[in-house]
């Protein structure tokens, strides 16, 4: 994920380019937490994550989405960091969390 979202945009494969951009980052967010949620539901013996340890994924999401889009307005050629990408990345974190949080509260 770093790798592509720090590509020159001359680089960047055409068929990402004709995506919706602020879904596309909704998408990869919601995939990264849901990721790292996963990861700790699957080491953890009560098969539930507390709400802290879910509040700590949703910010090392921002934190690292902010990071991206800090290194794309400052380093990245033909690049540049966009709040609305940032707010779209925090969404899709955001939606991973509260969805996870859902389901995983649930008793069968």
């Amino acid at each position: 994920m770093t790798y592509m979202t720090l590509l020159p945009a001359d680089e960047v494969p055409q068929g990402l380019k004709d995506m919706n951009d602020k879904i596309l980052h909704a998408g990869i967010f919601f995939f990264t937490a849901s990721l790292i949620i996963a990861a700790g539901l699957r080491y953890n013996l009560r098969r539930r994550l507390k709400p802290a340890q879910y509040l700590k994924i949703f910010l090392l999401c921002v934190v690292y989405g902010g990071a991206i889009e800090l290194l794309q307005y400052y380093y990245v050629p033909l690049r540049e960091g966009d709040w609305f990408d940032f707010w779209a990345n925090n969404s899709g974190a955001l939606l991973a969390v509260l969805c996870w949080s859902l389901f995983t509260g649930r008793k069968a």
